[in-house]
């Protein structure tokens, strides 16, 4: 069984409903293999620093349920900013190299379709001052 990893867009009030109702958020991307962890290392990767632990932290956490098997997270706000200035030829080399993290191991093109979703909705968030969130199940 595989990760789940939802993103969607939500106001702060509203955001915990996603693990309930994700039917109600209709600006949200699925997909599966990625947690905070890997989202974390990405962001490293675009700030071209080295992954620090002190990044997990950036990710607050607003529901845990089941032991920690359904979990909720917001991305931090500099992350969302940086996702959303991205270019096309930096969509492209980001996800080159997110891809063949050893916690990630995928193909480019799949790391590429993640890095665009997170792009469309942080633009998205940013446009209608929401923030973006990250839903994960297992």
């Amino acid at each position: 069984m595989g990760i789940l990893a939802d993103i969607y867009i939500s106001q702060d009030n509203e955001a915990a409903g996603y693990d309930t109702t994700p039917g109600q958020f209709a600006e949200r991307a699925q997909y599966k293999g990625f947690t905070p962890l890997e989202l974390s290392m990405l962001w490293s990767i675009m700030r071209n620093a080295q992954w620090d632990v002190a990044l997990m932290g950036k990710f607050t956490c607003l529901l845990e349920k089941d032991d920690g098997e359904r979990q909720i997270h917001s991305l931090p706000a500099e992350m969302v900013t940086d996702l959303s200035r991205l270019t096309a030829d930096q969509i492209a080399d980001l996800s080159s190299q997110w891809a063949v993290t050893e916690e990630l191991g995928w193909p480019p093109e799949a790391a590429r379709e993640v890095i665009e979703g997170l792009v469309r909705l942080t633009r998205r968030a940013a446009e209608s001052g929401r923030k973006v969130y990250l839903w994960n199940c297992v």
